[in-house]
């Protein structure tokens, strides 16, 4: 018989994370997926990402899985908190800029007298060394630093619109622009460079501090820009109405729906002229890779009239099931696809969770699964949620807790469950 499976591949690994936004946050939130017991430190009044207009949505999966403690660095009782819990931990994760935690009480030097085994995750924009190490940097600083923006934005801005139809057109290209990349790349390498930090010390036997910083994180996922040697072609640049990136790679409109193209090989594009259009395989403008290259703008023009001949729902099902690449693309904004996609459902892409406010709701899954090992997801917890809870396992009394509280050294939200506000 099988063996029972067993628990979270990080459990009984602490963080203690002290960070706002995306980047780092999401980086311990895919720790906490991963079975880590993830406490974040907040500011007294709560990280300011919870507040940051529909951006706080973010709030709710980078938090996911997390416990909460809300304190006041600036006093000794709120650093001694820290530090006590520092004792106890494995990973440290922060993005304040260069000499906030040393003023905080919680700098790498403090923290490794009393944790020597600590792995000391420092996450930042620009590095830290260098003219950019005290700059404040969020996700679109790297997006456009490393030229993304300038690449979202295309071949260039259209004509100033006048009807409405033209006005919509123009906002569905501003959303295609949006540069996606920085925050989630360098969230992937903060939890990478942890782990790898937890493994360096079981081999070596001592913690030591990591560095992250977000053009490094970029410059890695962006590799095959950064490398340049004579001759190198040029990088593929998206079209003026940024629906790809040429011909065969790029969005369509239908008679109904959109539909994405990807076909990347020559045998691709002949099954795909056999099934959608045999004249084309017979035009010499259109037979080889550089007389696609050549005539790109007449391609588009005929497989967008092509296109427009089917619904989004026909191309797929003509192409999709022979094995090329066509979806359609605009079934369900994001947050409904993986609501309501029966694929989604299938694979665990999303798992049900609560929250004190929001009651019982469906969460992202996990970003892996494992055939031996189970997941237990949580949702996000009020700023403060866990305090008392936290400190009592430091040995506090409840009327030292109180008299924390009312000094303004701890604090929690208070709860203010959706059905109660909406009744």
């Amino acid at each position: 018989p099988a063996a029972p499976a067993s628990g979270p591949p990080l459990a009984g690994v602490t963080v203690l994370e002290f960070a706002t936004v995306i980047a780092a946050p999401l980086g311990a939130a895919i720790l906490a997926d991963l079975g880590a017991r993830v406490i974040k430190v907040e500011p007294i009044g709560g990280d300011p990402f919870r507040a940051m207009g529909i951006a706080s949505l973010g709030a709710a999966r980078c938090n996911g899985s997390k416990e909460s403690i809300a304190l006041d660095l600036k006093t000794s009782e709120g650093q001694e908190i820290v530090q006590s819990l520092a004792a106890s931990t494995d990973i440290i994760i922060h993005n304040y800029r260069p000499g906030v935690p040393e003023r905080l009480g919680i700098g790498y030097e403090t923290l490794k007298t009393i944790r020597p085994e600590l792995v000391y995750v420092y996450v930042n924009g620009y590095g830290r060394k260098g003219p950019g190490a005290h700059r404040p940097s969020t996700h679109p600083i790297p997006g456009a630093g490393l030229g993304g923006a300038l690449m979202q934005m295309g071949e260039g801005m259209p004509p100033v619109c006048e009807t409405l139809p033209e006005l919509r057109e123009i906002a569905r290209k501003f959303f295609r622009a949006n540069e996606l990349n920085p925050d989630p790349n360098t969230s992937v390498v903060v939890a990478s460079a942890s782990l790898l930090g937890l493994y360096a010390r079981r081999r070596f036997g001592h913690g030591q501090e990591v560095f992250v910083d977000m053009f490094g994180a970029n410059a890695w996922a962006n590799a095959d820009d950064f490398i340049t040697y004579e001759g190198k072609p040029p990088r593929p640049t998206l079209d003026r109405d940024l629906y790809g990136l040429g011909p065969t790679w790029r969005l369509y409109p239908a008679s109904e729906g959109w539909v994405f193209l990807g076909l990347a090989t020559q045998p691709e594009w002949e099954r795909f002229c056999e099934l959608a259009s045999p004249d084309l395989a017979a035009d010499p403008c259109f037979a080889t890779p550089d007389a696609r290259t050549a005539n790109e703008a007449a391609l588009a023009e005929v497989l967008a009239d092509l296109f427009a001949g089917r619904s989004a729902d026909e191309w797929e099902a003509l192409l999709a099931t022979q094995g090329l690449g066509c979806v359609r693309a605009d079934a369900a904004p994001v947050h409904e696809f993986i609501a309501r996609n029966e694929h989604v459902a299938a694979n665990g892409l999303r798992v049900p969770t609560h929250n004190t406010n929001f009651g019982d709701y469906e969460r992202y899954g996990p970003l892996t699964a494992f055939s031996e090992n189970t997941l237990e997801l949580g949702g996000w917890p009020l700023a403060g949620e866990q305090a008392d809870r936290i400190l009592a396992e430091l040995g506090y009394a409840p009327d030292a807790i109180e008299t924390l509280r009312a000094r303004g050294i701890v604090w929690s939200e208070t709860p203010a469950p959706l059905d109660a506000v909406t009744a």
